[in-house]
């Protein structure tokens, strides 16, 4: 055989396509494996919801918005602050998160009023950028307009709880009432 045939004629043998196995063929091998791991498991990400691959319908979601298939959610009245639009799945309102106790007290040193309570996370995920929010009455029991106060908190991992305190400034406010569902990122 000449060196450039990779099959003889005469007897059919076949020479391997590889002849040294040297660096770069490892490489490439390594590389092609890997590469069909990840699209395996990417197709396991994006055609399933359960665990431990699955993504929820709201991440597939805002991937369809990043890649241009799919529109974002305006809210009717405008959208977010300044008038941006907001997804419909920006802010998760679950019900996961449960305001377990809150009540207004006095601070025994300086006088100043608190609501001070506790949140607990009921669900099996974290929760990022938790905020609870009150509006504020005042002696006659009516909403004070732009009296709305909140507490806010990083993360919250499964089955724990926040304590919670918010400072009242507002000189009129005598009661509360909590603006529910606590809200937060999954």
């Amino acid at each position: 055989m000449r060196p450039e045939d990779k099959v003889c004629v005469e007897c059919g043998h076949r020479r391997s396509s590889v002849s040294k196995w040297n660096g770069t063929a490892v490489f490439r091998l390594i590389a092609g494996i890997l590469l069909l791991g990840e699209l395996v498991v990417l197709g396991l990400q994006w055609t399933t919801e359960g665990e431990p691959f699955g993504l929820r319908k709201r991440t597939r979601h805002a991937v369809l918005i990043g890649l241009g298939f799919r529109e974002e959610a305006v809210k009717p009245s405008g959208g977010g602050t300044n008038g941006v639009p907001v997804t419909a799945t920006a802010t998760a309102k679950d019900p996961d998160l449960k305001l377990k106790s809150h009540a207004m007290e006095t601070d025994k040193d300086n006088g100043t009023l608190w609501i001070k309570g506790v949140v607990g996370n009921v669900s099996k995920y974290r929760y990022l950028a938790l905020r609870v929010r009150f509006d504020l009455k005042n002696a006659a029991g009516n909403v004070i307009p732009d009296g709305e106060v909140t507490a806010y908190h990083q993360s919250l991992e499964p089955g724990k709880e926040w304590t919670f305190k918010v400072l009242l400034l507002d000189p009129e406010a005598t009661d509360y009432v909590p603006i529910l569902p606590i809200e937060g990122y999954r």
